[in-house]
Formats: structure tokens, C-alpha cells, sequence
């Protein structure tokens, strides 16, 4: 019984909380298929998938992660935001020793008339191979969700390290 209420207040909870989606758009503005699916549950905590519909995969990745600000030193992107885990390489690739690390801020970019974002990054991803660094990805954020509203992806996922 205990945990049949733990389950409903878990639920509970995940319905009152604040969702948040963006696409993942690269430094020069392509849209990668994935996108951010986020979860505010209160408290710093942050959850959600990493969605992989738009890049033909049938299950999508998952993210926790917890509020932060991150400073700009050595990074292309800082502020507010949230930093969380990606089972990406996993879910996409069967990488089971890969971690994607990403910082992401909470609001999308916005464009110019022509298409060009604006302001700074708005996410980074780190990604680590068997306990060593393997390199970064970074980008806007996107209002856009590729695979909606006729909405296409331009390049794969975003987890391309370069």
C-alpha cells in the first residue's frame, strides 16, 4: 500500500510540475533530430527524455538532471540552467561505457527574420567514452521540434562529438 501511494504522489507531483521541449540546433543552425523534453519537479530536480522519434528510433533516451548555473570559463555557453545525464549513447548507439553530460538553459533561442539565432548558446554537451573525455557539441536551442508541424531535422543526433 505504501508504495502504491508513493507511485500516485510521484504522479501526483509530475502533473502539477512544468514542462519544457526544445530542439538542439547546431552553431550554424541546422536541427539535429533529438530534442529536450524537460520536467521542472520543484526543488532543483529536473527530469524528462531525450526524444528520438524524429531520428527513427522507437524509444527515447532518458535525462535527470538538477538546476544549476554554470560559469562561461572554458565553456561556449553558462547562466542558468539545468545540467543533467543523457542515456543517449545507450538508448541510440548501445554504448553502455558513453555518458552525454549536457548544460541546456531553460528558454530557446530566439531568431531574426533571415533564420539566425540569436543571443548565446544555449546548450553543451559533453561526452565521456570509458572514463575519458571524447569531446563537446554545442548549439542553440530551438522552438522548433523537429518532426512537428513539417518541422525537419537537418543532421543527425546531437550527440556528434567534434
Amino acid at each position: 500500500m505504501k508504495k502504491l501511494m508513493l507511485l500516485l504522489a510521484v504522479l501526483a507531483l509530475g502533473t502539477l510540475a512544468s514542462a519544457q521541449t526544445f530542439g538542439f540546433t547546431s552553431v550554424g543552425g541546422g536541427l539535429y533530430c533529438n530534442y529536450e523534453q524537460l520536467v521542472n519537479y520543484g526543488s532543483g530536480i529536473w527530469a524528462g527524455s531525450d526524444n528520438l522519434s524524429a531520428c527513427g528510433v522507437g524509444v527515447n533516451a532518458t535525462i535527470m538532471g538538477i538546476q544549476s548555473t554554470v560559469p562561461a570559463i572554458g565553456l561556449p555557453t553558462g547562466g542558468q540552467g539545468v545540467v543533467y545525464g543523457d542515456t543517449i549513447y545507450a538508448t541510440y548507439n548501445g554504448l553502455t561505457t558513453a555518458q552525454w553530460t549536457v548544460f541546456t538553459k531553460t528558454k530557446c533561442n530566439r531568431q531574426d527574420r533571415f533564420g539566425h539565432y540569436l543571443g548565446s548558446l544555449g546548450w553543451v554537451g559533453l561526452a565521456g567514452f570509458s572514463g575519458f573525455y571524447a569531446g563537446s557539441n554545442q548549439g542553440y536551442l530551438s522552438c522548433s521540434i523537429p518532426g512537428q508541424k513539417g518541422v525537419a531535422a537537418t543532421k543527425g543526433a546531437s550527440t556528434v562529438s567534434k
